[in-house]
C-alpha cells in the first residue's frame, strides 16, 4: 500500500512539473515585451573624397650652392652672415686686390701703346699703298709695311684681351652670390686667407623645397608628375602644406624595387626648413559628388567559398553590409565600396542619398528588428 502511494505521488509531482514547464513563464510568450535596440544614426550624404598614398621623407633645400673665392687672397671685407637673405649677384665679400689693380693699370698702358703703334703703322701703310699704286716703291717694300700693319693689329688684340683678363681677375676679388637664397654657412672670418679647397659660403634656395621618396614597384603606376601632394610637419601640427609631384625617376632600384619621386613645395614665407621630417600624402585620385558614409558603420563578413572539384579549390570573399533605419526598423543593406580616405568611405552601390544610417549599435542588429534612435548626427 505504501509503495502504491509513493508511485501515485511521483506521478502526480511529475505531472505538475510537466504542466508547469509547458505553461507560460513570467515575461515570455504573448506577454513578452518586444526588444528594441538603441542606435545612433547619421544621414548618407554626397561629397568629395580623395585617394592618397602615404609616405615619409626629409625636407631638403631646392638648391644648394657652395661659393668659392676665385682669387686665393686675404679677405678684406665681409658683407653677409649666416641667415642673411641674398639675391643673385649680391657681393658677399671681397679679397685683397692691390696687385690685381696694378695688373689692370699695366694692361691698360700696354693696350694704349699697342694702339699708338698700330696707328703709326696704319699711317705708313696708307702712304705706301698710294706709292705702290704709282709704282714708286717695290713689291718688297709694300709687303714689309703690310706685315708690320698686321702685326700691330694683332698686338692691339692681344693687349685688349690681356686687359679684359686683368679686369675679370679684378672682378673676381668680389665674391658674389650665384643664386638667390639664404646664407647657410660662412667659413671664413675677416683677414682669413681663402683656399680653393674650402668654400667661402654656402647658399640654399628655400623659396622652394623638395622631398625625395621611394615608391614601390606595385604603386609607381599610380604616381604621376603634377599630382597634388599634402605635406605635414611636426613644427606645424595643425597645418597642411601643398606640394606637387615634380619628377618620377624612370629607373627602379634593383635592390629595393622602388623608384625615386621628387616632390616640390613652394615656401615663400620660409616657414618650412631643410631637415624637417615630413608626412607626405600623394593624391592619386579624387571623386566629387559621390555617396559618403563613416567607415565604422560598415560590417564586414569574410566567407570561404567552395568552387567545386578539389577540396582546396576555394576563394575568400568579403561581404559588406550596413543597417539603415526606416519606420523604426533596422534594414540590412549590402554595399560595395570605392575610395576610402581616413574614416570616410565612398559607397558605389547599396545606399541612396539621405538614407538614415546606423553608426552605433549596428553589431546588435538583425534585419527588420525594431530600433530606437538615441543619438543623431543628422539634420532634422
Amino acid at each position: 500500500m505504501k509503495i502504491m502511494m509513493k508511485i501515485t505521488m511521483t506521478i502526480l509531482i511529475t505531472g505538475i512539473l510537466s504542466l508547469t514547464g509547458c505553461g507560460k513563464s513570467p515575461g515570455t510568450g504573448d506577454g513578452q515585451e518586444e526588444k528594441i535596440i538603441p542606435v545612433n544614426v547619421t544621414r548618407v550624404v554626397r561629397g568629395s573624397i580623395e585617394n592618397k598614398i602615404p609616405f615619409l621623407g626629409d625636407i631638403k633645400a631646392y638648391q644648394q650652392v657652395h661659393v668659392y673665392a676665385k682669387v686665393p687672397e686675404q679677405i678684406t671685407a665681409l658683407y653677409v652672415d649666416i641667415n642673411d637673405i641674398v639675391a643673385k649677384g649680391d657681393v658677399l665679400a671681397t679679397v685683397k686686390d692691390v696687385s690685381i689693380r696694378q695688373g689692370v693699370l699695366q694692361a691698360e698702358a700696354a693696350l694704349s701703346a699697342a694702339r699708338a703703334q698700330y696707328n703709326n703703322v696704319k699711317t705708313e701703310w696708307e702712304r705706301i699703298q698710294q706709292l705702290y699704286k704709282e709704282s714708286a716703291v717695290s713689291k718688297m717694300q709694300y709687303d714689309a709695311v703690310k706685315a708690320q700693319k698686321e702685326s700691330a693689329k694683332s698686338g692691339v688684340k692681344q693687349a685688349a684681351a690681356a686687359l679684359e683678363s686683368a679686369k675679370e681677375q679684378l672682378a673676381n676679388t668680389k665674391i658674389k652670390a650665384p643664386i638667390s637664397g639664404i646664407i647657410a654657412a660662412r667659413n671664413y672670418e675677416l683677414g682669413d686667407q681663402t683656399s680653393p679647397q674650402m668654400p667661402a659660403f654656402t647658399i640654399i634656395d628655400v623659396s622652394k623645397l623638395k622631398i625625395h621618396i621611394d615608391v614601390i614597384e606595385s604603386e609607381i603606376s599610380r604616381v604621376k608628375e603634377g599630382q597634388k601632394v599634402l605635406v605635414k610637419v611636426t613644427s606645424y601640427p595643425d597645418e597642411l602644406f601643398t606640394g606637387r609631384v615634380d619628377k618620377v625617376y624612370p629607373v627602379l632600384n634593383p635592390l629595393t624595387r622602388s623608384a625615386q619621386v621628387e616632390i616640390v613645395i613652394d615656401n615663400p614665407d620660409y616657414r618650412l626648413r631643410p631637415g624637417m621630417y615630413a608626412t607626405v600624402n600623394i593624391i592619386t585620385e579624387k571623386k566629387d559628388d559621390v555617396l559618403l558614409i563613416p567607415a565604422h558603420a560598415i560590417i564586414e563578413k569574410t566567407n570561404l567559398q567552395y568552387l567545386g572539384s578539389e577540396i582546396s579549390n576555394t576563394k575568400v570573399t568579403t561581404e559588406k553590409h550596413v543597417f539603415i533605419v526606416k519606420d523604426n526598423l533596422a534594414l540590412r543593406r549590402f554595399v560595395t565600396t570605392g575610395i576610402e580616405d581616413g574614416g570616410t568611405v565612398e559607397i558605389l552601390t547599396g545606399l541612396n542619398t539621405n538614407d538614415i544610417l546606423v553608426t552605433l549599435g549596428q553589431y546588435d542588429l538583425a534585419d527588420s528588428i525594431k530600433v530606437r534612435i538615441v543619438g543623431k548626427d543628422i539634420e532634422s
